[in-house]
């Protein structure tokens, strides 16, 4: 049987959304619209535009809302009728509310653009989405290493006994300037450890670890209810500043040899799990393979060798 990928970013969220274990990590995210861009500008301060379907970061953007308040010159209404007026009303002094100003930064890439005003924006939007399917979503202040916004994968697969377990955590660091901490968007791996102890106690450290990896188990759960034949999944972990977890999005072909790099044992376990329910061949096919394509190629060679 087949392995389920599931590439809707938003079929996704509205399974995760029911359960109860599950969706007090998920940050507000929404279909994309004019509507919902003016309701989550009006919630956040940052927002995250998205394809629904898409790959390694490719098309996501940032707007970040900034609003500035300035003082308005005071006027000076002076009273020219009656000599008799008393003193305080020869010179009456207004001071009007301070202005707002609304600007909004949308970022794509390293590519930045200010506006003014949300018509504006909307138009820059829809340059770049056209008809295709977004989604809107809270921006989550990431927490940082070294100056530099970083995310964790908790990747979750069927172990032996077809049973979900969590089997390995790692960090991506954003590349410099980048709204996304995706390796081929130049982005680069870390541990765990790495990352997050700095901010975090020993006894805190711990407990976070512990509640990923049971999220991994509860997502994937929830996930499988309408996806039965799932088998493996990745989850996009923001931190935010506070240390508290936030599931950005959940990959249903999640890349697995970045673990490799990272952790050898652990990532023989990750390999073994992925052998059994199909990702990866086995040893046996493999070699299988090599000899097939070998054999192929001694035959070509002899042919090309025989005299005509």
């Amino acid at each position: 049987m087949s392995i389920q990928r599931v590439s809707s970013k938003w079929a996704k969220t509205t399974v995760l959304q029911h359960s109860r274990q599950v969706s007090e990590y998920i940050p507000v995210t929404r279909k994309y619209s004019r509507q919902t861009l003016e309701r989550m500008i009006e919630l956040f301060p940052a927002n995250y535009i998205k394809p629904d379907r898409g790959t390694y970061g490719n098309g996501v953007m940032r707007v970040k809302t900034t609003r500035t308040k300035i003082s308005a010159p005071s006027s000076e209404k002076s009273s020219s009728g009656d000599e008799n007026s008393s003193e305080s009303n020869e010179s009456e002094s207004t001071h009007p509310a301070p202005l707002e100003i609304t600007t909004y930064h949308l970022q794509h890439g390293t590519e930045e653009q200010v506006f003014h005003s949300l018509d504006e924006l909307e138009h820059a939007l829809d340059q770049r989405i056209q008809k295709r399917s977004y989604i809107i979503q809270q921006g989550i202040p990431l927490m940082r290493h070294k100056g530099l916004p970083f995310d964790l994968r908790v990747l979750t697969q069927k172990n032996l006994q077809h049973k979900w377990e969590t089997t390995g955590i790692l960090g991506r660091v954003a590349a410099p300037g980048k709204i996304i901490t995706n390796i081929h968007g130049g982005g680069r791996l870390a541990t765990f450890e790495e990352l997050v102890l700095p901010h975090l106690n020993k006894e805190r450290y711990k407990k976070l670890e512990q509640e990923l990896y049971r999220l991994g188990i509860h997502t994937a759960v929830q996930l499988q209810r309408t996806f039965p034949r799932l088998k493996e999944i990745g989850l996009d972990i923001a931190l935010d500043e506070g240390g508290r977890p936030w599931i950005l999005e959940v990959n249903t072909l999640p890349g697995i040899y970045a673990f490799g790099h990272l952790d050898k044992e652990g990532y023989r376990k990750i390999k073994r799990y992925a052998i059994a329910y199909g990702r990866l061949p086995s040893p046996k096919t493999q070699k299988s393979k090599i000899k097939k394509t070998a054999s192929k190629v001694r035959a070509t060679a002899a042919k090309r060798r025989t005299p005509k």
